[in-house]
């Protein structure tokens, strides 16, 4: 009867609160990802010169100065929108990677105690 009472609470924990301790752990790790490539900062700054490099324009009005104002603030953004792009492409492939990992993983939950329960009748069956 104890056997059956274990195993009754295994079964329960095992495909209830367990599915929500995973869910909890996958929330955990989506939360580290999101705030350690600071995605919501990139997105807010995704246009901002790189590292705040811009040139300031004189106070005459002169054609170079002008077209070294714009070269130099362009180039700074473009520089500053390729970094920016590339890290939140990151960001977004490990977020991706962390929700194929949680469906391997309620995959692997959902069939672990069937494929152990198999292997060890398997293994008894190859004793005799």
């Amino acid at each position: 009867m104890l056997l059956i009472s274990v195993l009754h609470h295994y079964i329960l924990w095992h495909y209830g609160r367990a599915f929500g301790e995973i869910l909890h752990l996958y929330k955990n790790f989506f939360w580290f990802i999101a705030h350690f490539f600071s995605l919501k900062q990139l997105f807010r700054s995704f246009f901002a010169p790189f590292k705040r490099i811009t040139a300031h324009r004189g106070e005459t009005f002169s054609l170079e100065d002008l077209a070294g104002f714009v070269v130099i603030n362009l180039i700074s953004r473009i520089i500053g929108f390729i970094l920016r792009l590339i890290i939140i492409l990151i960001g977004i492939a490990t977020l991706l990677l962390l929700t194929i990992a949680l469906l391997l993983t309620y995959t692997a939950w959902v069939c672990a105690p069937i494929l152990i329960t198999g292997c060890l009748f398997y293994g008894i069956a190859l004793l005799f």
